[in-house]
């Protein structure tokens, strides 16, 4: 007998998620980019913190609603669709 547990995704989770991936995606890709456009490293910082502030709430928003959208959730085998 097999016994599935259902795992919901927790708000902390999802705060954590986001900081994370915008701390590398804001102060590595980011800059990288923003340097290799306009070969000013100041600027390119500066772009990367402004877009860490914006996107964390941005991103958790998005996050937050996909977690309501009971498509593509699986429950016994069965595909949900809404």
């Amino acid at each position: 007998m097999v016994i599935k547990k259902e795992f919901k995704e927790s708000n902390k989770r999802s705060i954590i998620k986001a900081i994370t991936y915008r701390l590398y995606q804001s102060f590595i890709v980011t800059p990288i980019i923003a340097y290799i456009l306009t070969g000013d490293l100041n600027f390119a910082l500066k772009f990367g913190i402004i877009e860490f502030i914006v996107k964390i709430p941005a991103y958790y928003v998005f996050e937050r609603t996909w977690a309501l959208i009971p498509h593509g959730y699986k429950i016994n085998n069965a595909e949900m669709r809404s």
